[in-house]
């Protein structure tokens, strides 16, 4: 056990320590001449992460060079197992079938002081173990340019093994198909295409809301989408309308993430093996593509669900003031994807401001040892309407209640430290441990795109400060605004408490309370 633990984390590091010389050992280092073909990988992979034996989809590329005398080599025959080492084969008469002897050396790792050779396993499932059988040798067939191995299933497998005492060495595949590579190509939007916001709402497999912004565009039957996976904003989809449906082809590449390719894919809900094409339904009347029955997935491969990400009951309804997100608004901050819309200002740039944390699933601000924070998060811009009182909401903790921490909440129109003019929420303590929720009301006097923007003002070498599920919604209880702006000494505007603009002064106005330059005034 200790062994094939070693070796997983050696070679998935990348940190192997190799022999002097690994032809010693019969390992073929040097890509043999001959016709080199590139193919997609696709079948299941055993492999081990955290102690444990894990089972996953097969992906990327593998290459296989075909030489004279009917030899074959393959680089790589273990997907999981990356060492740029080749094995040999030999190629029927016919140009049917590879045959690839077993116990061939693939690697040699001073430290355990043992090669690891391709062998035959047997996964006993109870145990979560593997043994080695002794079969000579694994064959593929190859129809029509397709390579499919033979023999193999969830429990005969070929794998990794430490060549002298026969152990697993943490690296299995089974019912592995190779088809030949086509390049990937980005989608070719038209030049010159007109396109409109849409506003994306889903619900993340893992859980956690995803609300953005993405781009549709048509041209004729085609339809285009940008941003649907926010994890790539830049990346376009393009599909075929039918009356009220659009069909999007499954595989679409949307481009290199975290040095990998990445795909769009469709899976029924039902059976998320079951790879679809993406199906998007339109309703005219409210201007929305929906879908309900179907995960979309940022895939690390076109051709085996291998997911980054699964969404589910997602809309798209176009957005009536462009970029603006409408009220209410709500952001769960879901994923690392829930940051694009937000802008981030390290307002005394000293490295030390907001940030996404992937293990909580909230935005973090992490303390700096000498300076006091001054660390602004600015909101997407919100739609608000003129004689309306709107409440802010947000939920913050520190790190425990002994390491208070502090922030206030401004607001403005753009996304600048000196675009925030009004005050939502004044300077607050957190000193709590568990999140808790915070609140303020705001009075609009002029429609328009606002933004709102969370000041960290915590003492310098405190902890942390979290904040979690920023809301906007209309106003229950309107009866008192505290709030104060800037410009507020310069609106003469007259409202009633259910936030109705009563004119410019309290002239022939009924006896009650009302709000003008953001202050409580009594007409009697």
């Amino acid at each position: 056990m200790k062994k094939f633990l070693l070796l997983a984390c050696l070679a998935l590091a990348a940190t192997v320590s190799w022999a002097q010389s690994l032809s010693d050992y019969g390992v073929i280092t040097e890509q043999p001449a001959g016709e080199l073909k590139t193919y997609d990988r696709s079948g299941y992979a055993y492999y081990v992460l955290n102690d444990y034996v894990r089972r996953g989809a097969q992906t990327g590329t593998i290459d296989i060079v075909f030489a004279d005398n009917n030899e074959v080599y393959i680089k790589d025959p273990l997907s999981k197992l990356i060492v740029n080492t080749w094995v040999k084969g030999t190629l029927s008469a016919d140009g049917t079938t590879i045959t690839v002897a077993m116990n061939q050396n693939i690697q040699y790792d001073t430290e355990v002081q043992q090669p690891i050779a391709i062998k035959m396993v047997e996964f006993d499932e109870d145990y979560e173990e593997f043994s080695v059988i002794s079969t000579p040798q694994v064959t593929y067939t190859i129809t029509e340019d397709k390579i499919t191995m033979n023999g193999t299933s969830k429990y005969i497998c070929l794998g990794a093994v430490w060549a002298d005492s026969n152990e697993w060495a943490g690296f299995a595949d089974y019912s592995s198909v190779y088809t030949p590579a086509v390049a990937d190509e980005l989608v070719d939007v038209p030049e010159g295409l007109t396109t409109e916001v849409y506003k994306f709402k889903g619900a993340e497999y893992q859980g956690g809301e995803l609300n953005y912004n993405t781009r549709i565009g048509i041209d004729g039957n085609d339809v285009y989408i940008q941003g649907i996976l926010a994890d790539m904003p830049e990346a376009w989809i393009k599909g075929t309308r039918n009356r009220n449906s659009i069909t999007f082809e499954s595989g679409q590449y949307l481009g290199i993430l975290a040095n990998k390719p990445v795909y769009m894919m469709a899976v029924n809900r039902m059976n998320t093996s079951e790879i679809q094409p993406l199906v998007l339904n339109y309703d005219e009347a409210t201007d929305t593509y929906s879908n309900d029955s179907q995960f979309i997935l940022l895939n690390a491969s076109k051709s085996t669900v291998y997911l980054l990400q699964a969404i589910s009951d997602f809309t798209l309804t176009r957005a009536t003031n462009g970029e603006a997100y409408e009220v209410p608004y709500l952001e769960t901050f879901g994923s690392s994807a829930s940051m694009n819309d937000y802008t981030i200002v390290d307002a005394n740039n000293d490295g030390t401001t907001w940030g996404y944390n992937n293990m909580s699933g909230n935005v973090t601000y992490n303390w700096s040892m000498t300076n006091a924070a001054d660390e602004w998060l600015f909101t997407p811009a919100i739609h608000l309407l003129p004689g309306k009182c709107y409440t802010f909401s947000i939920k913050a903790r520190s790190f425990t209640a002994t390491m208070p921490e502090r922030f206030e909440v401004m607001m403005g129109t753009e996304p600048t430290v000196d675009g925030m003019v009004t005050s939502v929420i004044e300077p607050t303590e957190v000193a709590t441990g568990d999140m808790t929720e915070f609140s303020g009301n705001v009075w609009i006097s002029t429609e328009g795109n606002y933004r709102f923007g969370v000041h960290a003002i915590s003492d310098a070498d405190n902890m942390m400060l979290s904040v979690d599920d920023i809301a906007v919604d209309e106003a229950i209880n309107t009866a008192v605004s505290t709030v104060r702006s800037k410009d507020a000494v310069n609106d003469t505007t007259v409202y009633s408490l259910d936030g109705r603009v009563m004119g410019n002064d309290t002239v022939g106005l009924p006896a009650g309370i009302y709000i003008q330059g953001g202050k409580k005034i009594v007409v009697r």
